[in-house]
């Protein structure tokens, strides 16, 4: 490798086509930095017991020239700890995709990341906000950059939307599809003709926790499950709202509102402490399926007033293009590393 031409190793325990949010998320990022001619390489490693996780450090050492950037958490690194491990042999950055809702343990275990980093990058401020309070030693090596949308814009100029509601994302716990099913249930109690869709991917460790809600679901809802991006963003362009009922609210970390705002699609969501300021004029917020109901009741016959959340959300999506993402990651890695190209 030659020194004056250094690169990027983005460090991932899951990679497309695993089903892992933070898997796709580093598949966009790899992409976007090579379109912007930063030289990146992404490292999927999947093995990450004792032996594996020696493989991953021997692998990072002989790198000698590039810069390690690891992505954590994923679904691939399960409970492990060798990403920290990999951290503590090899000088890196770290992008920390979750912190404020994680569980104490987890919390406990990116210690290694906060002492022995060198930047941590976090994908929101009150992300940044809440490892400070616990961790005021990292404050001055935090970057914020958000994340992106993982799906791209539709090829199709969307038409009229059908009187459809959608959700997106993984269908695993704690994503509030739950409050989705009874949000149906109020739907089909008011003999409303509206098609109800839950899009997106089932984890195989979350395999029956799906099994279990598919079985709990009205007829009315259609599973769109195993889609390709472009398939999934030219549905969500023909939908005319979506219902996002996050139990910890929407947040700048969540890549499955962010493809719904990227498409355009007028949004029903949770709002928490974490939401920011600014999502206000893109979105709609209800705490609960009945105000999700009511709201959903009043939107449908309100055009004027979807057109303009659609056109919010637009708007808004222009600040995490992963043309602006990938030159903010740019600008970091040439402050630590003034040679990169």
């Amino acid at each position: 490798m030659n020194p004056m031409n250094p690169k990027i190793i983005l460090v991932t325990g899951s990679f497309p086509p695993d089903v892992c949010g933070i898997g796709d998320y580093t598949h966009s990022l790899a992409l976007a930095l090579e379109r912007a001619g930063m030289k990146a390489e992404v490292l999927c490693h999947r093995s990450w017991n004792v032996s594996g996780t020696i493989q991953a450090i021997r692998r990072l050492l002989a790198e000698k020239h590039s810069l390690v950037h690891i992505q954590y958490p994923t679904m691939g690194y399960g409970f492990s700890l060798g990403p920290q491990f990999c951290a503590l042999a090899k000088h890196s950055v770290i992008t920390l995709h979750e912190f404020s809702f994680a569980h104490p343990l987890r919390k406990l275990s990116l210690l290694p990341f906060t002492m022995h980093s060198r930047h941590l990058v976090m994908t929101s401020e009150f992300e940044k906000q809440s490892l400070i309070a616990k961790m005021p030693w990292a404050a001055r090596r935090i970057r914020v950059i958000p994340i992106g949308s993982n799906i791209p814009p539709s090829r199709f100029l969307a038409g009229e939307a059908r009187k459809q509601i959608a959700y997106f994302g993984l269908v695993m716990p704690r994503k509030g599809l739950e409050d989705f099913i009874a949000f149906s249930e109020l739907v089909r109690a008011a003999e409303l003709e509206w098609d109800l869709l839950i899009i997106g991917k089932i984890p195989p460790r979350h395999a029956a926790y799906a099994k279990g809600l598919m079985n709990s679901a009205n007829s009315q809802v259609n599973w769109l499950l195993d889609r390709s991006p472009e398939e999934i963003s030219d549905v969500l362009c023909r939908t005319s709202l979506g219902y996002f009922p996050f139990p910890d609210g929407a947040s700048e970390r969540r890549g499955s509102l962010k493809a719904a705002m990227a498409a355009g699609l007028p949004c029903i969501t949770t709002c928490t402490e974490q939401t920011p300021m600014a999502l206000a004029d893109a979105m709609a917020f209800a705490s609960t399926p009945h105000e999700a109901f009511d709201l959903a009741l009043r939107l449908m016959d309100a055009p004027a007033e979807r057109n303009r959340l659609s056109q919010s959300a637009l708007t808004y999506s222009q600040s995490f293009s992963w043309e602006k993402i990938a030159q903010a990651h740019i600008e970091l890695y040439r402050e630590l590393n003034p040679s990169m190209g």
